[in-house]
């Protein structure tokens, strides 16, 4: 039976990883070495896949391991051992849906996955068993259940039962070529009260982000001036800062503008936006009032954020910080290759642009990118790498996920914050044939185990949205691309911009990343920020910013005032 918190019906909402295999994990199979011929003596299970930014050649790995672990074990009556079928989708969580008892497949890797429209339809599998019962069988201690975070947990269960588990994680930032970096010597120095490039290697770099010497993020920007100030010598010295994909320019702006918002904002704060308040009730400390032509602006007394008055949410400082960040980037035309803003220029003509633009004479130190980004483009890397030589061969190639600045020296040494849109997941369906379950529910566990986290890192270069950590010795296959997106998943603070309370679940489309962007500018209505702070000459983030507010206020009764009245 649907209960009332199930049949909670969504409007889905769109939202929006990594070469190099190392040598030690060829050893798997992938898709083109796999033998699919059906024996029937063994149980078939079908796996349907999202082939996308991460591929899928860490699933044909895990396969091939399951189908040892259980050689001798019968799922089905006169049957020993099992075998794994794996196809590719392109369509992702809010299309297969519709399709979802049709297809073949019984377990589903996917993004974009509306998981209480899924549940609405009383489509998805009861696994509260394998998310709660301890992972011994397969050598470990603990439960799927204690990899999530409470925030996870609090949205995944549904009148106390999972029926998914939370999949890869898809964090979007700003990704730097390191051998550039190194080439032209683009940190700053260690020089107490001073903001300077260094001279040298050899120089002591200055404490990032995280105000601390001896840090991975050292010699990098630590404010959002010295990110400027870094900008403006990479013009000095012919290097062109950006590029990005003008196909989707607003997306990819839009999306790496929120992830700078969210470090800003930090946790607590901006899970408000997707409580309101909650039952637990929370206060917005980061509030400011309206701000002026100059960029001035009066910060506001903590406020107490409920239902009722949480449209003040929409004038928080770091929406506006960040904003305006980003105007700065999109109003310089030195900041950017000519292209980025052509609906021509495509993601991979994006990545293949900042791939080969060193080699071609012509450098561009950074991309706003997915941490996906190197799987997907592992093959121009290579291609890089056979028409120029030794120097850009894809093992000699470092690129990286650059820590967010902060948006004053007051805020350097905080805690970086990401946040995850991608809404990923794996789950059964619940029409699968009952002499599956048994087996669909083991792989998905066996999906889940240490050894299996890891092996997807190895894979893919990136990571799951689950807590776990790698071996030594798995480390060390990493790329340094790899390593730095492990690396920030694990000393971050993590956003899953969802909750379980009801005015988010009614309402999860118009709390999107990207229709969460309304404002009212001279009386008409606006959606896209990058687009009307690119066209406007003056004021485009103050103006832009101050109408969010204002647009939300003239609709938050007619939208949400059923939660209070």
């Amino acid at each position: 039976m649907v209960t009332k918190k199930r049949a909670v019906a969504l409007i889905g909402a769109c939202f929006f990883a990594i070469f190099g295999l190392s040598a030690c994990a060829e050893q798997y199979r992938t898709s083109d070495s796999r033998d699919e011929e059906v024996d029937e003596t063994k149980t078939q299970l079908y796996v349907q896949n999202f082939d996308g930014g991460f591929g899928s050649d860490w699933l044909y790995a895990l396969a091939e391991r399951f189908e040892e672990f259980y050689r001798d074990e019968s799922f089905e009556e006169g049957k020993t051992g099992i075998q794994i079928h794996i196809s590719k989708a392109k369509t992702d969580g809010m299309s297969l849906l519709a399709d979802l008892d049709a297809t073949s497949a019984e377990v589903f890797f996917n993004e974009s996955v509306y998981y209480y429209d899924y549940l609405a339809q009383d489509k998805l599998l009861d696994i509260t068993d394998i998310m709660t019962e301890n992972l011994s069988e397969f050598g470990e201690e603990g439960t799927i259940e204690g990899k999530m975070t409470d925030e996870q947990k609090a949205y995944y269960q549904s009148d106390k039962k999972y029926y998914g588990i939370p999949h890869y994680a898809g964090y979007n930032g700003i990704v730097y070529d390191k051998d550039l970096f190194d080439l032209y010597n683009l940190y700053f120095k260690n020089v107490p009260g001073k903001s300077v490039l260094i001279d040298s290697e050899t120089d002591e770099k200055s404490a990032g982000p995280d105000g601390k010497l001896g840090t991975s993020d050292d010699g990098f920007p630590a404010t959002y001036e010295e990110f400027f100030q870094l900008c403006d010598a990479m013009i000095e010295m012919g290097i062109t800062p950006f590029v990005w994909a003008g196909q989707y320019y607003d997306t990819y702006v839009e999306k790496v503008m929120y992830a700078l918002c969210v470090d800003c904002e930090g946790l607590e704060q901006t899970m408000l936006n997707y409580t309101f308040g909650g039952a637990e009730g929370g206060t917005a400390t980061n509030l400011i009032g309206e701000v002026n032509e100059n960029d001035g602006y009066e910060k506001l007394a903590p406020l107490k954020i409920t239902t009722e008055n949480a449209y003040n949410l929409w004038r928080s400082e770091g929406k506006y910080l960040s904003m305006k960040f980003f105007e700065r980037v999109v109003k310089n035309k030195d900041y950017y290759t000519k292209n980025v803003f052509s609906p021509a220029h495509l993601y991979t003509e994006a990545q293949k642009d900042f791939i080969e633009s060193r080699a071609e004479g012509e450098p561009i130190a950074m991309i706003l990118e997915g941490c996906w980004w190197e799987n997907e483009a592992k093959s121009v890397i290579q291609e890089c790498g056979d028409r120029n030589g030794e120097e850009y061969a894809p093992e000699n190639r470092h690129f990286g996920m650059m820590p967010f600045p902060k948006a004053s020296q007051e805020d350097v040494g905080e805690k970086s914050t990401i946040v995850d849109t991608h809404y990923s997941l794996g789950f059964i369906k619940k029409s699968i044939d009952p002499s599956k379950i048994k087996a669909a529910k083991k792989f998905l566990k066996f999906a889940c185990t240490n050894q299996s986290l890891n092996e997807f890192t190895v894979y893919t270069n990136t990571v799951k949205a689950l807590k776990y950590t790698m071996t030594e010795e798995n480390l060390d296959k990493l790329t340094y691309f790899g390593k730095s997106v492990y690396e920030l998943h694990n000393s971050s603070d993590i956003v899953y911009p969802y909750s379980p309370e009801k005015v988010y679940l009614d309402n999860q489309s118009r709390l999107s990343v990207h229709n969460s962007y309304y404002s009212i500018v001279n009386g008409g209505e606006k959606a896209r920020p990058i687009t009307y702070m690119r066209e406007n000459v003056n004021n485009g983030a103050e103006e832009y910013f101050n109408g969010m507010y204002v647009y939300q206020l003239r609709n938050w009764e007619n939208v949400y005032g059923r939660y209070y009245d």
